[in-house]
């Protein structure tokens, strides 16, 4: 208090000389008023700027982007600036036909789908066959996470790994079924028959997860999936963004969506992708 007393008297004898001198300062133009403390910062007077919120650019850029060249094909690896590996989850993007992972990468902005979930992973988008006549370019999912851990200065994820599978990459994830790594499976518009491979994997282990996005192409398959799990949580539509997940869905064990959005709008349109990723229960690190 008493320094803020002196500042005001020598703002008012500043003023006083001026004006005597001729000057026609007005005590209004001076950019601290006369009748408030001067001295403490932190002073109802003084208030902070809200800085606006981050944009999906930023948040890519702000983030750290490594991709490797590897004899399986290249891996585009992404974390967000506030990932913590301790609580964060290794996620597993796998594209489908008519794509490789580059054109994937570039053409359907996955950096910043993923960056706009706000959720705290190290996200892995992998090589995988454009093709039906190409091979799996992983078949292991585990040598898959070894060559990242080996390849980037990044500590990995201690949480869960989740697949998540465009399309033709239900050829990688059924390859994945058996790996005691694999804890979350998600299918976008991936479920091309094999609908019995997928109810012995979620039935043979109440830690393991799965969400189905059924869209026209596979909607004969993914029904009949679904059938034969009674447990399922059912969306007959795909909730819009003002909507969002409905709490049951988000928690169910076992997800159905049985979608209208279009086989590509569900990983080029922003909306679906990001949308299903908060869906898995991580930390966040945005809201």
């Amino acid at each position: 208090p008493r320094r803020c007393d002196h500042e005001r008297s020598m703002y008012r004898v500043l003023v006083a000389l001026l004006l005597a001198c001729g000057g026609d300062l007005k005590p209004q133009e001076l950019d601290v008023p006369l009748d408030q403390p001067t001295g403490n910062p932190s002073s109802s007077a003084v208030r902070k700027e809200r800085r606006p919120p981050p944009t999906k650019e930023s948040l890519v850029e702000d983030g750290k982007h490594w991709r490797l060249t590897t004899p399986h094909g290249a891996v585009h690896v992404w974390t967000p600036k506030r990932y913590r590996a301790k609580r964060a989850t290794a996620i597993v993007y796998v594209h489908g036909y008519y794509v490789n992972v580059d054109q994937s990468w570039e053409d359907y902005h996955l950096a910043s789908q993923f960056a706009a979930s706000g959720i705290n992973a190290m996200f892995i988008a992998c090589e995988a066959p454009s093709g039906g006549a190409e091979p799996v370019s992983w078949p292991s999912l585990q040598e898959l996470l070894t060559t990242v851990e080996n390849s980037i200065e990044q500590e990995m994820p201690q949480r869960r790994v989740v697949a998540v599978g465009h399309s033709g990459a239900f050829r990688t994830l059924l390859g994945w079924l058996d790996e005691k790594e694999l804890d979350t499976v998600v299918l976008l518009d991936a479920a091309y028959g094999e609908i019995e491979q997928y109810r012995r994997w979620i039935t043979a282990d109440e830690s393991h997860r799965l969400i189905n996005v059924g869209d026209l192409s596979t909607r004969e398959w993914t029904d009949q999936l679904h059938a034969l799990l009674p447990d399922s949580v059912v969306l007959d539509h795909f909730p819009s963004v003002e909507e969002g997940l409905p709490k049951n869905a988000s928690r169910a064990r076992i997800l159905y969506i049985r979608s209208a959005l279009g086989h590509f709008p569900l990983v080029t349109g922003g909306i679906a992708l990001p949308m299903i990723l908060q869906a898995l229960r991580a930390p966040r690190v945005l809201r």
